[in-house]
């Protein structure tokens, strides 16, 4: 027969039962840790997470240079220019290309909101209408006006970039006897363009790579959706587990995801890394990543249990978490390597999403061996008197709501072939009280309670 490779000899037997309260115990700690950093980060920086332009609301701009200009001076020039609250960072792997994050979402202040609208209705020759005109929404970079007659539209951009509103007007379909207008102003990108360039020097700012913004409000929304995302995953997780694989086994999935989520956030914590929706899909990855994770160690831990039903519920746990050990590594390891070399040779947001995903990968492998198991434990011993495992070999079900998909109608577990009538053949089942075979007739000998327990004739026996 060909031997597969590997990675974990067999015949291993590692005690990961007896050792549970210490690993349980370091879990503990780390969880611990990362609350912990989250609230020292909220009392020294003033946010627990460094949360990027999606959540914190803003204009997020990526400017390429045409010559090296230092950090500390290009941050000082912000100030300088009036953008409080502003940061300068230099683009990882691109030479002389730095990253702008700014408080402004507009580059019209209410102000010259005013100034802009007092001009239009002196120079428009087309007069606005009086419902809804000249509307300016809340953080947004557009005026939307209404005219009761076609526009000059090249007036209009005169008109507003004489009083300082400088932008672009286009038509827009409306209702008969209306013209809409959306003119759309400047962005913060091209301002700050405008602005370095003045105190740089022309020609400082070769090109704008990439401008976002997002107003404080949307920002609020997506941190709200994002936790929603996450609750609603988790829960879903949480039903599906219970309903169709075991309602034993649900907890401890639940309590091993959780876990990974929350040392994932408590690294991007630690580390000052830029928290933005990018992470909340890596998290939703290592959530769904750790509970298939997890489900195929409880697989092999249910199908042991069926065989060695009669063992102590430990020794087949940890019997079953010694044989899923090999492929629970070798399978994070394959993984870990394609997301060290989208962290290696990826840039921007990529890698913070691949360090999310490598951080995941670690502690995923880690819970599902060391978290998962023990807690399973914990509610066959605190909710099933320490026997809920056995109905997993019974005729009644496998602990499924939604019942047994591998019992037979003999009884017999894992739903192997039935035998022929007479009990011959490879689907016959052996009694437990006497060890012969078993013809299918009610007169065997019964277990305490009056129902009987069947399992399968090993091979050999």
């Amino acid at each position: 027969m060909e031997k597969f490779f590997e990675l974990i000899p067999s015949g291993t037997n590692f005690d990961f039962v007896g050792r549970r309260k210490r690993f349980l115990l370091i879990s503990l700690i780390m969880i611990l840790t990362s609350f912990g950093i989250l609230g020292v980060n909220a009392a020294r920086r003033g946010s627990a997470l460094n949360f990027g332009i999606d959540f914190s609301g803003g204009s997020q701009v990526r400017l390429a240079l045409t010559k090296s200009v230092e950090l500390n001076e290009i941050r000082g020039a912000m100030v300088d220019l009036g953008y409080e609250g502003s940061s300068a960072v230099a683009v990882p792997d691109a030479e002389n290309q730095v990253m702008i994050r700014v408080k402004d979402v507009t580059s019209m202040t209410d102000a010259q909101e005013e100034v802009c609208k007092k001009a239009m209705l002196a120079a428009s020759k087309a007069p606005l209408s009086e419902d809804n005109g000249f509307v300016h929404p809340n953080e947004s970079s557009k005026i939307f006006m209404k005219f009761t007659s076609e526009p000059d539209y090249a007036g209009i951009e005169k008109a507003m970039t004489d009083s300082g509103c400088a932008g672009q007007a286009d038509p827009v379909v409306g209702k008969e006897g209306e013209y809409p207008v959306d003119f759309s102003l400047v962005g913060v990108g091209n301002k700050i363009i405008s602005d370095l360039d003045g105190k740089f020097g022309e020609g400082t700012v070769d090109h704008l790579v990439s401008s976002e913004t997002v107003g404080s409000k949307v920002g609020d929304q997506l941190k709200v959706d994002g936790a929603a995302a996450m609750l609603y995953a988790i829960f879903g997780i949480f039903i599906f587990v219970m309903l169709r694989f075991d309602l034993r086994f649900a907890p401890g999935g639940i309590v091993a995801l959780t876990h990974d989520a929350i040392i994932v956030v408590g690294a991007f914590a630690l580390t000052w890394r830029e928290f933005n929706l990018q992470t909340i899909a890596a998290l939703l990855t290592i959530v769904g990543y750790s509970i298939n994770d997890t489900i195929v160690v409880f697989d092999r831990v249910r199908e042991r249990v069926n065989l060695d039903r009669d063992a102590p519920i430990e020794e087949t746990t940890n019997k079953a978490l010694n044989e899923t050990l090999s492929r629970t590594v070798l399978t994070s390891t394959t993984t870990l390597l394609v997301v060290v070399s989208i962290w290696v040779l990826g840039s921007g947001p990529i890698k913070d999403f691949a360090f999310a995903l490598f951080i995941g990968m670690i502690v995923v492998t880690y819970s599902s061996l060391f978290v998962a198991s023990p807690i399973f434990l914990w509610v066959n011993d605190r909710f099933y008197q320490g026997r809920g495992h056995l109905a997993m070999a019974d005729e009644e079900g496998t602990g499924t709501l939604l019942g047994s998909a591998s019992s037979g109608e003999d009884g017999v577990v894992g739903g192997g072939a039935a035998g022929p009538a007479d009990g011959a053949g490879p689907g016959a089942g052996v009694d437990i009280g006497t060890g012969e075979g078993s013809d299918g007739s009610d007169d065997g000998p019964e277990r305490p309670g009056g129902s009987r327990r069947r399992r399968r004739r090993r091979p050999g026996s």
